[in-house]
């Protein structure tokens, strides 16, 4: 929402998101290969999910690849549906009636480098845009590091662009 006040006051193009989420398992990554969809339960799901793409990091189960993002796909379609729906063949799970959004993907794409964890981090999802996503080689640098300074001075400018704000250095 904020994004499009900016690129109006500005003339400057938003940066493309990047949802970046973790593959839970083997099965999931399969999943993502072969049927082209990943799952974020919506009880679990970051406030934002709304992204243009979507970017996979690589837990211990993934062995030499692990704790890693290679790859990364176009978010073509959004829909809410149980967990019955996305896995039919596990009617008898205990979360069958839970909520989960199901992001339909295009085609698998590999980064041109991948962007490997150096530091053990929890991660769940990371927002970035996908000039971060090309440039990082480590997972810290998805993250966008904006002093107070910029992110005041991006509010009063989306707040009220015409006023003029004297801000001076402390």
């Amino acid at each position: 929402m904020w994004d499009d006040l900016d690129e109006a006051s500005t003339g400057a193009a938003s940066p493309v998101s990047v949802l970046v989420a973790v593959v839970p398992s083997l099965t999931d990554w399969e999943r993502i290969r072969r049927e082209g969809w990943y799952r974020i339960p919506a009880a679990r799901a970051p406030r934002r999910i709304a992204a243009s793409y979507l970017a996979f990091y690589l837990p211990a189960c993934f062995g030499p690849q692990r704790w890693s993002i290679r790859h990364y796909a176009a978010i073509q379609r959004y829909s809410l549906v149980t967990r019955r729906e996305l896995l039919p063949e596990e009617s008898a799970h205990p979360r069958a009636g839970d909520l989960y959004y199901r992001l339909q993907l295009g085609p698998l794409q590999t980064l041109p480098h991948p962007i490997i964890s150096q530091k053990l981090r929890r991660v769940t999802f990371i927002h970035t845009d996908l000039e971060m996503l090309f440039s990082a080689h480590e997972i810290g640098q998805l993250w966008a590091h904006r002093s107070p300074r910029e992110a005041l001075w991006q509010a009063l400018r989306i707040s009220s662009p015409q006023a003029a704000y004297l801000l001076t250095g402390a």
